[in-house]
């Protein structure tokens, strides 16, 4: 069955299966090539669509390294239009929740935050998004939204930080209790983290 073969010469062959194999088994062959087309023509159309959706984040990177952030929204816009079941909607969120920081647009950042929450396939990436939008919340004097958000934990090598945010979230609350063993536990999973120990360790210090 392939497209070098004439219509007349497919039904034929498909004449000649059925002889010598019968026809439940011919069902079986047609459901196998059907399967196979169909697998290789996802394949394809996903490949493409890959494909235009990094040419449109290139774009946006072109467009953010020149400072023009409304070609730079629209193409954010664009990849989560169009290409939301790609790795480059979340990245493009998650570079547009970085903007909005910078510029104290928390609601905004917030909302590209929750985007990427709900529509990534990345397991580490949702934890990565639930740490930003925790500390988020701290910094906003929403230690509860923070602590639930971080209630959920798809990844543990990320318990070090998530305990550490934890902690940040309890001592806004001024429960020093419950914040210097989230800061203690954070410690115990950062053994060889010297980017976060020193920060931590003065942490866990100052509540004493």
């Amino acid at each position: 069955m392939t497209d070098f073969l004439t219509e007349q010469e497919q039904i034929e062959q498909l004449k000649t299966w059925a002889k010598v194999y019968g026809v439940p088994a011919l069902i079986g062959i047609v459901a196998g090539i059907l399967i196979f087309y169909a697998w290789h023509s996802y394949q394809d159309y996903r490949n493409r669509i890959i494909s235009q959706a990094s040419a449109v984040y290139d774009e946006m990177l072109i467009d953010r390294s020149q400072s023009n952030v409304e070609a730079t929204l629209a193409q954010a816009d664009k990849l989560s239009s169009h290409y939301s079941s790609t790795v480059y909607s979340d990245l493009a969120s998650l570079m547009v929740a970085q903007n909005a920081i910078a510029q104290k647009n928390y609601p905004e950042a917030i909302k590209q935050f929750t985007l990427v929450l709900r529509k990534t396939s990345e397991a580490s990436t949702r934890q990565i998004v639930r740490l930003r939008l925790a500390r988020l919340y701290v910094a906003q004097q929403q230690a509860e939204q923070a602590l639930n958000i971080l209630k959920k934990v798809e990844d543990d090598s990320f318990n070090g930080l998530i305990n550490e945010v934890r902690g940040d979230a309890f001592l806004a609350l001024h429960q020093v209790d419950q914040a210097r063993a989230a800061y203690q536990e954070a410690l115990k999973e950062l053994p060889n983290a010297e980017e976060f120990r020193p920060l931590l360790a003065m942490k866990l210090d100052n509540l004493t």
